[in-house]
């Protein structure tokens, strides 16, 4: 009996990418065959690319066990492959189109640069408090989201700005235990 389930899926126009509890990654594209592999670690993070010919045909997968995984599409082999040592991947990010630099985040909070072409493949740029939610670039802007808290930074870490989102909504507190209804017994 078969007890995989699905933990992460992503949808293209090209195929649908699918993860699962086990480490298996499964490509089925619109037109030709399902092909699948086996990583080490649950994956945690899907994200896929499209080459020069505008089909999707790079996944990047980061797992929890802190492997970032770079695969070809569709044939699912690995082309590179980043260790961290600084907890799961929570979040990767896209640095420029046509590179394969990418930004990050993972659980203990640490924020990765990952290029392939730099003489040092794998360099912490940043840390932040908590773990990382998203990660997004704005020009020489990182905005790092962990939970409510906001975070801006650039990327010398010249200029740091923190915004606690949540402090703008009302929270009505009310304690529900204390209440007691007593219901008529209509019977």
């Amino acid at each position: 009996m078969n007890q995989r389930s699905i933990v992460r899926s992503l949808t293209t126009s090209d195929g649908v990418l699918i993860a699962m509890n086990d480490g298996t990654v499964s490509w089925k594209p619109v037109d030709g065959r399902p092909k699948r592999t086996r990583l080490e670690g649950l994956p945690t993070v899907l994200l896929v690319l499209r080459g020069p010919m505008g089909a999707v045909d790079t996944a990047v997968i980061g797992c929890a066990d802190g492997e970032l995984h770079i695969l070809t599409l569709p044939r699912l082999e690995t082309v590179a492959k980043y260790t961290l040592a600084s907890g799961g991947i929570r979040a990767v990010c896209l640095v420029s189109e046509g590179s394969m630099h990418f930004l990050v985040g993972t659980q203990s909070g640490a924020v990765w640069s990952l290029d392939e072409r730099a003489t040092e493949r794998s360099r912490m740029v940043f840390s932040i408090d908590g773990p990382v939610s998203s990660l997004r670039l704005d020009g020489e802007w990182v905005h790092v989201r962990s939970g409510w808290v906001h975070h801006v930074r650039s990327w010398d870490g010249s200029h740091h700005n923190v915004t606690n989102t949540s402090e703008g909504f009302n929270v009505k507190r009310t304690k529900r235990l204390d209440r007691s209804f007593i219901i008529a017994n209509t019977a």
